[in-house]
């Protein structure tokens, strides 16, 4: 459980080294296994252990089905889906196909899973609402939302999935209309509300309304009187877990990894990359430019960390508490094809697999 938390591939292969054969094979260490993999980005070792379960439950087939889901495996989530015995699927079965359909961009196929499940819970309709807004869905998203109210109190979760689609959408007005609502049915969930506002924000410096932003969000965290998650990032290398924040030098090699993000900038501009401004959150300072704000986010310092390292890792892994940002997420798509390694970074949404081609497994879907 504490391995699959991490993300990290090499650290859980030394765990599972530890474990005794006869204990592997049991049911629910095996369980177990099938969804450290899937969190940690290895679809081909969770399969391997799916199958070698001979009698599969629930559990055995919703990890799988998770596991593609988070890794852009959507046509294989719905297969073992269909494939799945009815008497087994559960609420956690259908969340996690309703994932994998929305984390894929699979409209009707989400649509038809949705519309055989007999009993529709809260959080199937919450994930459903998600899949809409990540399309910019919105009225039918919206549309879900009334017909859920007309027989069930609102759900915090549904707004901040249709928010969230805003915010990619960079719609302004649409966003400011869910935030105020949000307020207004849910004005004790402080932390929530304050996700929202930092979104709602982020819309304003997305279009270059930086002061706007800027008011905003101090404004709505001192009305909340509630704390900003801060963005974290953590690599594994050397048997160490490391972790990153933005514009972070604490780390003792901090001068080294700085020099090799001057490199990569330079490596990017010479492909033609240009980096997208948009997704600068504040107003620049005066000794700052748009690359030296963007290669100061931590998943990239991760990166140019494992770049250093001597002789140079197979792969890099990353784990994320917040979601990665659309530069970061081109710009890997770059470096992973310019210095030719596969570079996997799980986000508080999925697990994106950089590819040495210049793809990522998410086409864009994230």
């Amino acid at each position: 459980g504490a391995c699959s938390k991490i993300g990290m591939i090499r650290q859980s292969q030394y765990i599972i080294y530890q474990v005794p054969l006869h204990i592997q094979n049991q049911k629910q260490i095996q369980n177990s296994v099938i969804h450290m993999w899937g969190k940690c980005g290895s679809v081909e070792k969770a399969q391997n252990v799916y199958k070698s379960v001979d009698d599969r439950d629930t559990v055995t087939y919703t990890a799988m089905i998770n596991g593609f889901g988070l890794n852009g495996m959507g046509s294989e989530a719905i297969k073992l889906h269909r494939e799945m015995p009815n008497n087994l699927r559960n609420e956690v079965t259908h969340i996690c196909v309703l994932n994998a359909c929305s984390h894929s961009g699979f409209l009707h196929e989400a649509q038809n899973i949705y519309n055989e499940i007999p009993f529709k819970t809260e959080k199937i309709v919450a994930v459903m609402i998600d899949c809409l807004s990540r399309l910019f869905l919105f009225d039918e998203a919206q549309k879900l939302i009334n017909e859920y109210e007309k027989k069930n109190s609102p759900n915090f979760v549904m707004y901040m999935c249709l928010l969230s689609g805003a915010r990619n959408n960079r719609n302004n007005n649409l966003s400011e209309k869910i935030y105020n609502r949000m307020k207004s049915l849910f004005p004790d969930a402080k932390q929530g509300l304050v996700s929202g506002a930092i979104l709602l924000a982020n819309i304003y410096s997305s279009v270059g309304e930086h002061q706007l932003a800027k008011n905003f969000r101090y404004n709505q965290i001192k009305e909340l009187r509630s704390k900003v998650k801060m963005g974290l990032s953590w690599t594994y290398v050397n048997g160490e877990i490391v972790q990153f924040k933005a514009h972070d030098h604490s780390h003792p090699r901090s001068s080294e990894i700085y020099a090799e993000l001057d490199r990569l900038t330079v490596e990017l501009n010479e492909h033609d990359y240009k980096f997208d401004s948009s997704w600068i959150t504040r107003q620049l300072r005066e000794e700052e430019t748009i690359e030296s704000v963007l290669c100061g986010h931590s998943e990239k310092l991760a990166i140019a960390y494992n770049l250093i390292q001597r002789p140079l890792p197979d792969f890099i892994q990353i784990t994320k508490n917040l979601r990665v940002c659309g530069d970061c997420h081109e710009a890997t798509k770059l470096i992973a094809k310019i210095r030719q390694i596969d570079i996997i970074v799980r986000d508080a949404n999925r697990i994106h697999h950089f590819h040495k081609n210049g793809q990522c497994s998410c086409q864009n879907h994230f």
